[in-house]
């Protein structure tokens, strides 16, 4: 093997410099930091205020808008983990639900926990994720972390009281 010149040793350290520098532009120009919100002067319709169509019904045909499946994609891409064989019921996306109301070129999108899809191993305390996103595929705005908007409670159940006794808000 033949002997490498000081200036073929700084070529080859420039180009693995090159080449790292690139890559690590590549892979950091979408991440963003988990406390983003993204535009705050972007307000959230109320996703209850309104009964919605139950997509996925048997023997019932559907059309979807390809837009409309990126905008959720994007917002799910974005609010779960990377998926693995041990990724649990509560960290995949067949645990949700999906709300989604289009105004002009913004897909809202309402994430929450559907109570009965992990049986009695998960309790959803504070989860949830409302996204804007655009129609070219880009998210405007974010709220993670807390349960954006809850369902109307069904009829006949008081929404402030817990198994008969009665939330008092921590007063003592």
């Amino acid at each position: 093997m033949p002997r490498l010149t000081s200036a073929m040793r700084c070529r080859r350290l420039g180009l693995m410099g090159g080449v790292l520098l690139l890559a690590g532009c590549l892979r950091g120009q979408g991440a963003r930091p988990a406390d983003w919100e993204g535009d705050r002067s972007i307000a959230f319709p109320p996703f209850y205020a309104q009964s919605a169509v139950q997509v996925g019904g048997d023997g019932q045909a559907y059309v979807l808008d390809g837009n409309l499946l990126r905008a959720v994609q994007v917002a799910m891409e974005d609010f779960f983990p990377k998926q693995s064989k041990d990724t649990p019921c509560w960290g995949r996306p067949e645990a949700y639900r999906y709300r989604v109301i289009r105004q002009g070129e913004v897909f809202f999108i309402l994430i929450h926990e559907a109570p009965d899809a992990c049986g009695t191993t998960f309790i959803g305390v504070d989860t949830g994720a409302r996204y804007a996103v655009s129609l070219d595929g880009r998210i405007l705005r974010r709220s993670v972390g807390e349960e954006p908007e809850v369902p109307p409670a069904p009829p006949g159940i008081d929404s402030g009281v817990l198994e008969g006794v009665a939330l008092d808000g921590g007063a003592p």
